[in-house]
């Protein structure tokens, strides 16, 4: 959380001042990220790319082996692995991780810090936190080489596509950079160390959307890379003025937010560029990258990822191992992510499983009338281009409400089409009403959250334990 004390300053400061204030930051970041050993970690995760089928095998067994012994020095884990006879020192150490349920959030923050092992030094550790949106937030500790080591194979992931510690990338994302009652372009800032110019998600109006153009046009950015809500949200608007995209573009990456089809269609076509995107947590427990040639990989030398079959049969749950963090570690930890599975291999031959879509959160469905619970419905606002943003609000079983932010072209029609939509996915036994406002508020760290619930909805539970 900003403080907001020094906000306030930030925010009453000339701009060059804010330019600096950025930069410093950045620099300290960056030290933070890429500093000690963060070369040569980057490195190792790129020459792992190239390993046998064997070789890997033998990776992840050393890994999760020396995971679980140092898992046994922490008071939670040492209990439960006697609760379940896992035994840390075996030479099958998935077959001992196997033997252990599945691990909740809940009650991982029940446990505090009884799951961090007593011999990890305290000054090797790094506070970390996730976000969480419904204040369901995390707090734990990280040694130094687990986030290098994270940083690490996410830059892998960028190499694939051509970028590297240099290329300079346009940022969109949830910080408030710039002063939230200027009217005035510019609406970013530039963080020099970083090689990233910093935009802010909370000014994009379409008032605005010619200066966004211009100051990428300006940098000349060859990336793209934030929130899809925010980079989404700004290609409708570039779609609807009818404003030509920067030459210099080349591809945009996402993170943090699910990357519905219908916002990386509007992405592509508004800056004519490719939308890779990547998923990953701060617990560590999985990491998905997706290739060149659009097929998402799991990085399988990262952590231990498992996919647990819905009930319905409509998807999988993530649910993962951490082995780079021992200060955290965290043993097959349901995510609360869903994804489906592909069939197929793929051409670009790297390594890994491959899926064939990322869903979204356990939250993001809505729960029907009779207790179905239904997800993946951004596809109701497929090929809508006039729909700027929307979002879901189900107060209770029997209704729910589309936030529409409307754009030029939208009318009578569209919205008979949508309700067309909703009712072929939602069904007849649902109330649907439609209202249409300015924005969509964001949380706190300027996520956009598809759908808002206010019913608890039934947890998905394993089918065979």
């Amino acid at each position: 959380m900003i403080d907001n004390r020094l906000k306030s300053i930030y925010d009453r400061s000339p701009r060059l001042l804010q330019h600096v204030a950025v930069s410093a930051k950045g620099w300290r970041l960056k030290r933070k990220r890429r500093g000690g050993a963060f070369n040569n970690l980057l490195q190792d995760a790129i020459r792992r790319e190239n390993y046998s089928t064997e070789e890997l095998r033998q990776y992840r067994t050393d890994r999760l082996q020396q995971f679980l012994r140092t898992a046994s020095e922490s008071p939670y884990w040492r209990k439960r692995f006697e609760e379940y006879g896992v035994e840390p020192d075996s030479n099958k150490p998935f077959e001992q991780l196997e033997k252990l349920p599945i691990l909740t959030k809940q009650e991982v923050k029940d446990a505090g810090g009884q799951i961090q092992p007593e011999t990890i030094p305290d000054d090797d550790l790094i506070p970390c936190h996730t976000s969480g949106t419904t204040g369901s937030g995390l707090r734990f500790a990280q040694t130094k080489r687990a986030m290098r080591e994270q940083w690490a194979v996410w830059w892998r992931y960028r190499k694939w596509h051509g970028l590297d510690l240099e290329t300079w990338h346009g940022y969109f994302g949830g910080i408030p950079i710039v002063p939230i009652n200027q009217s005035s372009p510019p609406f970013w800032r530039v963080n020099y160390p970083y090689h990233q110019v910093m935009f802010s998600s909370f000014h994009l109006k379409p008032r605005n959307a010619q200066h966004y153009v211009q100051g990428i046009r300006d940098h000349e950015l060859p990336w793209l890379h934030g929130y899809p809500s925010s980079l989404a949200l700004l290609g409708s608007q570039i779609l609807d003025e009818g404003l030509d995209a920067p030459p210099t573009l080349r591809i945009a990456t996402i993170g943090a937010e699910t990357l519905f089809d219908h916002q990386r269609e509007i992405i592509s076509e508004a800056f004519g560029i490719p939308v890779r995107q990547h998923y990953g947590l701060a617990e560590a427990v999985a990491n998905i990258s997706e290739c060149p040639e659009g097929n998402l990989h799991v990085d399988e030398d990262f952590a231990h990822v498992e996919f647990i079959p819905l009930e319905n049969g409509e998807g999988h749950r993530i649910v993962g191992t951490n082995w780079t963090n021992p200060a955290f570690p965290l043993l097959r930890y349901d995510t609360g992510d869903i994804a489906t599975l592909a069939n197929e291999s793929c051409s670009c031959g790297r390594p890994g499983r491959v899926i064939d879509s990322l869903l979204g959160r356990q939250d993001d469905y809505v729960v029907l009338p009779n207790g179905a619970r239904v997800g993946r419905l951004d596809h109701i606002f497929k090929d809508f281009e006039s729909v700027h943003e929307a979002q879901i609000y189900q107060p209770d079983r029997e209704h729910v409400v589309f936030r529409i932010v409307a754009g030029d072209e939208y009318g009578d029609k569209i919205e008979s089409a949508l309700r067309e939509n909703a009712r072929s996915r939602l069904g007849e036994e649902i109330g649907i009403e439609f209202t249409y406002v300015d924005e969509i508020n964001r949380t706190d760290n300027g996520k956009m959250k598809f759908v808002v619930s206010d019913i608890k909805t039934m947890r998905i539970e394993e089918s065979d334990r």
